[in-house]
Protein backbone atom coordinates (compact mmCIF):
# COMPACT_ATOMS: atom_id res chain seq x y z
CA UNK A 1 0.00 0.00 0.00
CA UNK A 2 1.27 3.45 -1.16
CA UNK A 3 1.64 5.92 1.67
CA UNK A 4 -0.34 9.37 1.21
CA UNK A 5 1.26 12.55 0.30
CA UNK A 6 2.47 14.36 3.17
CA UNK A 7 0.30 17.58 2.27
CA UNK A 8 -3.03 15.60 2.06
CA UNK A 9 -2.54 14.66 5.57
CA UNK A 10 -1.12 16.94 7.06
CA UNK A 11 -3.77 19.71 6.32
CA UNK A 12 -7.45 19.99 7.49
CA UNK A 13 -9.90 19.69 4.45
CA UNK A 14 -10.99 22.67 4.72
CA UNK A 15 -7.39 24.12 4.54
CA UNK A 16 -7.46 22.08 0.80
CA UNK A 17 -10.50 23.46 0.20
CA UNK A 18 -9.62 27.37 0.51
CA UNK A 19 -6.37 26.49 -1.35
CA UNK A 20 -8.55 24.93 -3.98
CA UNK A 21 -10.71 27.88 -4.16
CA UNK A 22 -7.75 30.17 -4.17
CA UNK A 23 -5.55 28.27 -7.13
CA UNK A 24 -9.30 28.43 -9.26
CA UNK A 25 -9.86 31.73 -8.89
CA UNK A 26 -6.27 32.89 -9.45
CA UNK A 27 -5.81 35.01 -12.42
CA UNK A 28 -2.62 37.30 -13.42
CA UNK A 29 -4.44 40.38 -12.29
CA UNK A 30 -4.72 39.16 -8.96
CA UNK A 31 -1.06 38.63 -8.32
CA UNK A 32 0.89 42.04 -6.64
CA UNK A 33 3.90 42.70 -8.60
CA UNK A 34 5.56 43.89 -5.78
CA UNK A 35 6.11 40.78 -4.08
CA UNK A 36 9.13 40.21 -7.60
CA UNK A 37 12.20 41.31 -7.85
CA UNK A 38 12.16 42.42 -11.56
CA UNK A 39 14.75 42.84 -13.81
CA UNK A 40 15.30 44.18 -17.42
CA UNK A 41 18.20 42.52 -19.84
CA UNK A 42 19.40 42.09 -23.15
CA UNK A 43 16.99 39.56 -25.31
CA UNK A 44 19.36 37.28 -27.70
CA UNK A 45 17.95 36.09 -30.97
CA UNK A 46 16.95 37.81 -33.94
CA UNK A 47 15.91 41.95 -33.87
CA UNK A 48 18.66 43.74 -35.54
CA UNK A 49 19.78 46.59 -33.75
CA UNK A 50 16.94 46.63 -30.97
CA UNK A 51 18.56 43.83 -29.64
CA UNK A 52 21.58 45.44 -29.57
CA UNK A 53 20.09 48.23 -27.48
CA UNK A 54 17.06 47.95 -25.70
CA UNK A 55 16.40 45.80 -22.60
CA UNK A 56 13.51 44.07 -23.21
CA UNK A 57 13.70 40.73 -21.74
CA UNK A 58 12.42 40.44 -18.27
CA UNK A 59 13.03 38.14 -15.26
CA UNK A 60 10.99 38.51 -12.41
CA UNK A 61 12.13 36.49 -9.19
CA UNK A 62 10.47 36.10 -6.13
CA UNK A 63 13.05 35.23 -3.22
CA UNK A 64 11.97 33.34 0.45
CA UNK A 65 9.69 31.60 -1.86
CA UNK A 66 8.58 29.19 1.09
CA UNK A 67 8.05 31.91 3.52
CA UNK A 68 5.46 34.01 0.99
CA UNK A 69 2.45 34.23 3.04
CA UNK A 70 0.53 35.75 -0.09
CA UNK A 71 0.43 32.01 -1.26
CA UNK A 72 -1.36 29.08 0.68
CA UNK A 73 0.90 26.60 2.48
CA UNK A 74 -0.21 23.66 0.11
CA UNK A 75 0.09 25.52 -2.74
CA UNK A 76 3.90 26.50 -1.87
CA UNK A 77 4.36 22.65 -0.76
CA UNK A 78 3.47 21.55 -3.89
CA UNK A 79 5.42 24.28 -5.66
CA UNK A 80 8.42 22.97 -3.82
CA UNK A 81 7.83 19.12 -3.64
CA UNK A 82 6.96 18.76 -7.25
CA UNK A 83 9.90 20.23 -9.25
CA UNK A 84 8.54 23.07 -10.22
CA UNK A 85 10.52 24.07 -13.18
CA UNK A 86 10.31 27.70 -12.25
CA UNK A 87 11.55 27.11 -8.07
CA UNK A 88 15.10 27.16 -7.40
CA UNK A 89 15.61 25.00 -4.23
CA UNK A 90 18.89 25.69 -3.39
CA UNK A 91 18.02 29.57 -3.08
CA UNK A 92 14.25 29.05 -2.29
CA UNK A 93 13.47 31.19 -5.45
CA UNK A 94 10.73 31.21 -8.17
CA UNK A 95 12.42 32.70 -11.59
CA UNK A 96 10.54 33.35 -14.54
CA UNK A 97 11.95 34.94 -18.12
CA UNK A 98 10.25 35.85 -21.33
CA UNK A 99 11.96 37.46 -24.34
CA UNK A 100 8.58 36.66 -26.47
CA UNK A 101 8.05 40.59 -27.17
CA UNK A 102 10.03 43.79 -27.88
CA UNK A 103 8.43 45.85 -25.00
CA UNK A 104 9.02 45.54 -21.66
CA UNK A 105 5.74 46.19 -19.89
CA UNK A 106 4.48 43.21 -22.35
CA UNK A 107 7.38 40.98 -21.35
CA UNK A 108 6.38 41.35 -17.86
CA UNK A 109 2.92 40.36 -18.05
CA UNK A 110 4.10 37.49 -20.22
CA UNK A 111 6.08 36.57 -17.46
CA UNK A 112 3.33 36.60 -14.27
CA UNK A 113 0.67 34.77 -17.27
CA UNK A 114 3.14 31.78 -17.30
CA UNK A 115 3.38 31.65 -13.79
CA UNK A 116 -0.04 31.38 -13.04
CA UNK A 117 -0.55 28.93 -16.21
CA UNK A 118 2.14 26.84 -13.95
CA UNK A 119 0.48 27.17 -11.04
CA UNK A 120 -2.70 25.57 -12.18
CA UNK A 121 -1.24 23.10 -14.14
CA UNK A 122 1.20 21.83 -11.57
CA UNK A 123 -1.57 22.32 -8.36
CA UNK A 124 -4.26 19.31 -7.49
CA UNK A 125 -6.47 18.80 -4.99
CA UNK A 126 -8.21 15.70 -4.53
CA UNK A 127 -11.85 15.55 -5.11
CA UNK A 128 -15.15 14.52 -3.29
CA UNK A 129 -15.83 10.82 -4.21
CA UNK A 130 -19.55 9.41 -5.08
CA UNK A 131 -21.53 6.88 -2.94
CA UNK A 132 -21.33 4.26 -6.20
CA UNK A 133 -17.13 4.65 -6.39
CA UNK A 134 -17.09 4.51 -2.82
CA UNK A 135 -18.79 0.92 -2.89
CA UNK A 136 -16.98 -0.05 -5.75
CA UNK A 137 -13.47 -0.19 -4.53
CA UNK A 138 -14.77 -1.20 -1.08
CA UNK A 139 -15.46 -4.32 -3.11
CA UNK A 140 -12.12 -4.64 -5.01
CA UNK A 141 -10.43 -4.00 -1.49
CA UNK A 142 -12.45 -6.91 0.08
CA UNK A 143 -12.01 -9.53 -2.90
CA UNK A 144 -8.33 -8.42 -2.83
CA UNK A 145 -8.30 -9.36 1.00
CA UNK A 146 -10.06 -12.47 0.13
CA UNK A 147 -7.36 -13.41 -2.26
CA UNK A 148 -4.72 -12.61 -0.37
CA UNK A 149 -5.65 -14.81 2.86
CA UNK A 150 -6.59 -17.78 0.53
CA UNK A 151 -3.48 -17.73 -1.38
CA UNK A 152 -1.81 -17.46 2.48
CA UNK A 153 -3.28 -20.56 3.39
CA UNK A 154 -2.98 -22.23 0.28
CA UNK A 155 1.17 -21.69 0.98
CA UNK A 156 0.87 -22.83 4.55
CA UNK A 157 -0.43 -26.16 4.13
CA UNK A 158 1.84 -26.40 1.08
CA UNK A 159 5.20 -25.99 3.72
CA UNK A 160 2.94 -27.94 6.29
CA UNK A 161 2.86 -31.10 3.56
CA UNK A 162 6.76 -30.95 3.23
CA UNK A 163 7.85 -30.93 6.76
CA UNK A 164 5.74 -34.15 7.68
CA UNK A 165 8.26 -36.86 7.80
CA UNK A 166 5.78 -39.72 8.21
CA UNK A 167 3.51 -39.73 5.73
CA UNK A 168 2.46 -43.78 5.86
Amino acid sequence: MRPCQVWFTAESPKHLKLAKNWVVSLNSKRVPLNLFAVRYDRSSGPGGQNVNKVNSKCTIALHNFSRCSWFPLEVRKQLSEKKSRYYASSSDTIVIQSSESRSRETNREYCIEKFVKHIKEICFFPGEADEHTVKKWHGIKEKAHERRIQEKKLQSNKKRLRNKKDLW
